[in-house]
């Protein structure tokens, strides 16, 4: 007695969970392939009981009258759980198939076997992600996921002028690279409600499509990481191409404005690195040729410091600029990446 009882409540707790999980809200949040499958595994738990019940139905007693509905119950719940299971396996078969036709009907974006990226509202609206596209550096397709377009939407109606700016201009850079067809982009249905915030979902998204992620957000890349994830930082990618300089090596440039220190002026490089020039405060406007002093990495980015080579027709300055002296720790210094 003390068995039956005991698979009586088993069978009372497997029937109770999908009542438990529509309580909580989470059948409302089931796409339509979850449903498909969540169907299809019902209907094979539902034959496999139905081929069992002639051997179950001889069972003497009681027993043979109440196995094969006791085994239909009990399979049910556990059919539609392993189908739902293997969803992640079902979406990778059917994207090979679609890549094949695809590949062999209508020429369109380059097909690639590179694992999707996962696009970030941070890298939507740096306003950096069109030319990346239209360089030809990102070869992978762009997954844009549906709760990622609920944030930018919310971002463009921002009662903030700027933020309303940068979601706009990041509706339109989307709106560009689909009409570019340089790569394929999709939008993904999936929710993922029950990860929690934005950012959580997307890292949750990431891990089941086996997806990289596309950001600038310092924060997200580092958990991202953490996890495992491969991730793409537009900032880091715009610190590794940045113009390489060495101590003792020239540079061609225009002093734009006036240093707060030491008679310092500022200039630029092309790719926008800053330079510090040590007694060239008077010189504003004008293109000089620089030595580079120091070149000092920070975690922050790159600080490079130059100054004015003497010769003989240039009176020297007192005391010689040297590395130590000519740069002090609060001067304006080159930041990459910021």
């Amino acid at each position: 007695m003390k068995s039956l009882h005991h698979i009586g409540s088993e069978a009372l707790r497997i029937i109770r969970w999908p009542m438990d999980r529509a309580r909580r809200g989470t059948l409302r949040s089931l796409d339509t392939l979850e449903i498909f499958l969540g169907g299809f595994g019902l209907v094979v738990a539902l034959v496999a009981a139905a081929l069992l019940s002639p051997a179950l139905g001889a069972l003497p007693g009681a027993a043979g009258d109440f196995a094969p509905v006791g085994m239909a119950v009990i399979l049910a719940p556990l059919g539609i759980t392993v189908a739902l299971g293997r969803r992640a396996d079902v979406e990778r078969f059917f994207r090979s198939i679609s890549e094949r036709t695809d590949a062999i009907a209508v020429p369109g974006p380059r097909q690639t076997n590179l694992p999707p990226v996962a696009v970030d509202t941070s890298a939507i609206i740096d306003g950096r992600l069109t030319d990346l596209v239209e360089s030809g550096f990102l070869l992978a397709d762009l997954v844009i996921p549906r709760f990622i377009l609920d944030e930018l939407r919310r971002v463009a109606d921002s009662s903030d002028p700027l933020k309303r700016q940068r979601g706009r201009r990041g509706m339109e850079a989307l709106t560009a690279i689909q009409a570019a067809g340089t790569i394929r982009t999709t939008i993904d249905e999936a929710l993922f409600a029950d990860a929690g915030d934005v950012d959580a979902r997307l890292i949750a998204f990431a891990r089941d499509r086996g997806a990289a992620i596309l950001t600038t957000d310092y924060n997200l890349a580092r958990v991202a990481e953490l996890e495992s994830l491969r991730v793409l930082n537009l900032n880091a990618l715009a610190q590794a191409i940045r113009t390489a300089v060495l101590p003792g090596e020239p540079l061609q440039l225009t002093i734009q404005q006036e240093g707060r220190e030491r008679q310092q002026g500022i200039g630029y490089l092309e790719d926008g690195t800053m330079i510090v020039v040590e007694d060239a405060r008077d010189r504003v406007g004008q293109e000089l040729t620089v030595n580079v002093v120091r070149v000092i990495q920070t975690s922050a980015g790159r600080m490079v410091f130059a100054e004015i080579p003497t010769t003989p027709d240039t009176p020297a300055h007192d005391g010689p600029a040297t590395a130590t002296n000519s740069a002090p720790t609060d001067a304006p210094a080159a930041r990459v990446g910021q």
